[in-house]
């Protein structure tokens, strides 16, 4: 049988053992923590959203990526037909939507164009319509002629810093 004093010592080993667990978790967690946030984040020239109508789906990679004050190279504008009574449905990844990011719709009557602004996390998919209801005295309704996502992303330059991006997706919705 052991002794009062072993009995102690017992206890004060597990209570010393279990002090140190909880010490290399919260260090464990700490570290963890720390590689997240200054994980590198996806490079804007290669951040891509979906675009889809229907059953047909396209990637939209950005049409414009450049730094504040500099020349923008334009690139391509990928075409998904939108028709007058279908849904655009637009997807954001993760490193578009988890900061302030605008949607600008262009339709052919500029009377109907329409922007709106979302903050971090407000949403990752958008849903937008073909055609919108007549503006004014017109008694057409507007369709869908473009869409456009931009946002500022945190990339790196030429020389390796790390500096902000003026992005830019474009996706045409015009038939063919």
């Amino acid at each position: 049988m052991a002794t009062r004093r072993q009995a102690r010592q017992k206890s004060l080993l597990q209570i010393l053992a279990l002090v140190i667990a909880v010490v290399i978790v919260v260090v464990a967690a700490v570290l963890v923590q720390n590689w997240w946030n200054d994980r590198p984040g996806p490079d804007p020239r290669e951040v891509a959203l979906t675009g889809s109508v229907g059953g047909e789906s396209v990637k939209v990679s950005p049409y414009l990526v450049c730094e504040p004050g500099e020349e923008c190279p334009e690139g391509e504008v990928p075409n998904l037909p939108v028709g007058e009574d279908d849904t655009l449905v637009l997807e954001l990844p993760e490193s578009v939507a988890d900061h302030d990011w605008q949607l600008l719709m262009i339709y052919d009557d500029p009377a109907a164009n329409d922007q709106q602004l979302h903050g971090p996390n407000d949403t990752d998919r958008v849903e937008i319509p073909g055609s919108v209801d007549p503006v004014g005295e017109s008694t057409e309704r507007p369709r869908l002629q473009v869409v456009e996502v931009s946002s500022v992303m945190i990339g790196d330059n030429d020389a390796g810093e790390e500096t902000p991006f003026a992005t830019v997706w474009s996706l045409s919705t015009l038939e063919q």
